[in-house]
């Protein structure tokens, strides 16, 4: 019988293959996917943190005496919002390209309580520990699960939350991928699976099934084109521009200014565990 932690490597397995091959075909690999994504990702969250669910569940929870480890930090969304409320934030990020709007951010803001670590999860610390341990959409490409929640679980002092999508974003824009590509989008790993592992890892997690603000939010149709061209590794050249261009012209919406996909916010999982 399949363990959870084989079904989860199955999927990650699945999606690598595919994306490998797409990379492939354009004689580029994945190695600097965060690099060239860096300013629109800061640019498409950075506003949206004041109405998330998981923001305002961890408002209650932090005080001028919690510390707090974000692990994959990215731009610092929650970073940044919590440092004005908790006694220190601690930023783990290895992308240099996320992790250097994020150092901006706490410049300007005169922020003195945020630390930062540029290394992946894997090679932290070991003895890194917080009263509050934040996981927000970064387990989505990690193959090797179980010793990485292992050391979230070791890292926290009192609550660990995990923050996951129902359906990864690449399913709204599958569409967009099979027409290009010829083949049905592999999605990675959704919560379900996640709270999964930790069931078989002996931590029975608390869930809270939520509707997560969209992120695919973009300023102009070529901002548009320029970010689902990367996401979905698409060939630089005018034609296949002009072709997606025309696609996205009579797919996305506009709404408070941005162009955003049709349909309701993303649903999302709190899943959290206390020690």
């Amino acid at each position: 019988m399949q363990s959870a932690a084989e079904r989860w490597r199955e999927l990650i397995d699945a999606r690598a293959r595919q994306m490998d091959a797409a990379y492939a075909r354009l004689g580029r690999s994945s190695a600097d996917f965060w690099d060239r994504r860096a300013r629109g990702f800061h640019r498409a969250t950075k506003d949206t943190i004041a109405t998330d669910p998981l923001f305002l569940r961890l408002r209650e929870a932090v005080t001028s005496r919690t510390s707090v480890l974000d692990v994959g930090a990215g731009t610092g969304r929650f970073s940044l919002a919590l440092a004005p409320l908790a006694r220190h934030v601690t930023a783990v990020e290895p992308n240099a390209a996320m992790l250097q709007y994020l150092r901006q951010d706490v410049a300007a803001q005169g922020f003195a309580n945020v630390t930062f670590i540029p290394t992946t999860w894997q090679e932290a610390p070991a003895d890194l520990r917080a009263d509050i341990v934040i996981c927000s959409h970064v387990l989505y490409p990690i193959r090797e699960i179980e010793p990485f929640i292992a050391r979230l679980d070791a890292a926290t002092l009192h609550t660990c939350y995990l923050y996951m999508r129902a359906t990864h974003f690449d399913a709204l824009t599958a569409h967009l991928w099979q027409h290009f590509h010829g083949d049905e989008r592999c999605l990675p790993p959704g919560y379900i699976h996640a709270l999964d592992v930790l069931y078989d890892m002996g931590i029975y997690a608390n869930v809270e099934v939520v509707k997560s603000p969209q992120s695919l939010l973009f300023p102009s149709l070529d901002d548009a084109v320029a970010a689902l061209a990367e996401q979905l590794i698409l060939p630089d050249d005018q034609k296949t521009r002009d072709e997606l261009r025309a696609l996205l012209a009579g797919w996305l919406i506009e709404r408070d200014g941005m162009l955003r996909p049709p349909g309701d916010d993303l649903v999302c999982a709190i899943v959290s565990w206390g020690r």
